[in-house]
C-alpha cells in the first residue's frame, strides 16, 4: 500500500512481494474478496489433485498441463491484483 505506515517483515510473507494490512483489507469490497477467495479455493483444489502445477515450469513447454497451470496462476494473480487495486482506491478515496 502506498503511504501505509503498517509494515510486516519480508520473511513472513515470502515468497510473495505484496501485502495489504488489515485496516486497508477491510476497505476492499466483498465482491472482490469473494472473487479472490473463489480463485484461491479453486487453485487449492487443483493443486490437491495435480501437485505438479505448483511447479509448472517443470512441465514441457506448450503442453496442455502447463497451459492450464499457467492459466490457474494467472487467474489467482489477477484476482489479487483487483483486491490490491480496490484497497488502494478505497484508501485514496476514489
Amino acid at each position: 500500500m502506498p503511504f501505509c505506515r503498517r509494515t510486516i517483515a519480508a520473511e513472513k510473507i515470502a515468497p510473495h512481494k505484496d501485502w495489504v494490512c488489515g485496516v486497508h483489507w477491510a476497505g476492499v469490497s466483498r465482491k472482490l474478496k469473494a472473487e479472490y477467495n473463489l480463485a484461491k479455493r479453486r487453485a487449492r483444489r487443483i493443486l490437491r489433485f495435480k501437485p505438479i502445477y505448483a511447479e509448472y515450469w517443470k512441465l514441457p513447454g506448450g503442453s496442455p498441463g502447463r497451459l492450464s497451470a499457467v492459466a490457474m496462476w494467472r487467474r489467482l494473480d489477477a484476482a489479487w491484483a483487483k483486491c490490491k487495486a480496490g484497497a488502494i482506491e478505497r484508501a485514496a478515496g476514489i
